[in-house]
């Protein structure tokens, strides 16, 4: 499996060190919008609009749709903060929120998410062929492979390797048990070797 992350550059995108724990500032935004305060609702979403922007594309795979559910879910986040009690991070609330969205929408229209922005992410190395064309084959297959991933794996997959969440962070967004994400990861990097294994190996 080592060569296979290798290859498929699905490395840990760097930022999974971050717990995304309240500071004192946002705990004050919080309380403050929970009472009516518009102003400070804004600053929590230009804290975060960019994080869960960044998520919702990798799931649903176009600009329009996802700065649409981005709005959505803070919209979604706003008439719901008397829910939010601190028990978990905002930020990890509000993934839970856009995770929700995310599915309603593929369920609702149908549609398997476009991954052609992994390229922008990852830089793999060449697979069979070589130098730049190579590289631009197997983003397209890794895309592909992803695109055809259950929705609870890719979530978990996403989160995790594109993300940098821990396991702790894609359970409390997931709803699931972190030994049941480390299973989601596993299973879904295992389903994109089998399909990436017969081009890594020259057969096709």
């Amino acid at each position: 499996m080592g060569g296979m992350n290798a290859s498929m550059g699905l490395s840990r995108m760097g930022n999974a060190a971050s717990q995304d724990g309240p500071s004192g500032r946002e705990r004050v935004w919080i309380e403050e919008a929970r009472e009516g305060d518009r102003q400070a609702f804004d600053r929590l979403v230009r804290a975060h609009f960019h994080g869960i922007y960044a998520l919702v594309h990798r799931l649903v795979g176009n600009h329009e749709d996802a700065e649409d559910l981005a709005q959505e879910v803070f919209i979604k986040a706003y008439r719901s903060l008397g829910y939010y009690r601190g028990e978990g991070s905002f930020a990890g609330w509000l993934r839970r929120i856009a995770l929700h969205l995310a599915r309603d929408h593929q369920r609702r229209w149908g549609r398997r998410p476009h991954l052609g922005s992994l390229e922008e992410e990852q830089h793999p190395a060449p697979g069979p062929g070589e130098g730049e064309a190579g590289m631009r084959e197997l983003t397209r297959r890794v895309a592909r492979a992803l695109e055809e991933l259950p929705t609870s794996l890719r979530a978990a997959l996403v989160l995790r390797v594109l993300e940098g969440r821990d396991y702790e962070e894609v359970a409390e967004a997931t709803g699931v048990k972190p030994g049941t994400v480390r299973t989601q990861v596993m299973k879904a990097r295992r389903r994109l070797e089998r399909a990436l294994r017969p081009w890594l190996r020259g057969d096709e």
